[in-house]
């Protein structure tokens, strides 16, 4: 029996892109067929199960990216999987992010639950979760520090696939600090 390939996702919340990210914006349109595209090429590939942490930006984006492919993909189940850091991680946000979250929510095939409630280093730990769950990793990176940098230093350290989607051409993962400091989004 061939190995499941499994694949997860990491990227910025929607105030750190370098656009606008709306449906009227064209850059973002380009990131959502290049999502598209990425999922529906890796599940060509056999990658049928994908790990998503759920934030606002480019996670929940992705995750719907995956909820078109469970829809249109025949040849396999496609399985989408929220891995959320805490309970009431979407509590504080604004209506339009709620909804897309809960409609997500609803879609995910099961949701894991990285702690009741937050604690430092949750997000962290749902990072290295997923990483470590997965064999590929898709993001969009431009080279800013935080939570994105820090998986995919993660991801690369493990020896993982990473795609990243930026059109900026930032293909180097390990860094040196501020990187390495484990921060909280």
């Amino acid at each position: 029996m061939d190995k499941t390939i499994n694949c997860c996702f990491t990227g910025y919340r929607p105030h750190k892109f370098g656009f606008e990210f709306s449906e009227n914006n064209q850059e973002y349109v380009k990131l959502e067929n290049k999502l598209i595209d990425a999922v529906f090429s890796l599940a060509d590939e056999g990658c049928y199960k994908f790990y998503c942490g759920m934030a606002m930006g480019f996670d929940l984006l992705a995750a719907e990216s995956v909820i078109m492919l469970k829809k249109l993909y025949k040849k396999a189940r496609i399985e989408l999987v929220a891995v959320i850091p805490f309970e009431k991680q979407s509590d504080s946000w604004d209506e339009h992010w709620k909804n897309r979250y809960q409609k997500v929510l609803r879609q995910a095939d099961s949701v894991v639950y990285i702690s009741r409630e937050y604690k430092r280093g949750c997000y962290h730990t749902r990072n290295c979760y997923m990483v470590d769950n997965s064999d590929i990793v898709i993001t969009w990176f431009d080279g800013q520090a935080g939570g994105t940098a820090q998986t995919l230093n993660y991801a690369a350290r493990a020896g993982k696939r990473i795609i990243n989607l930026s059109e900026s051409g930032v293909h180097e993962y390990i860094m040196d600090s501020p990187y390495d400091i484990i921060y909280d989004e």
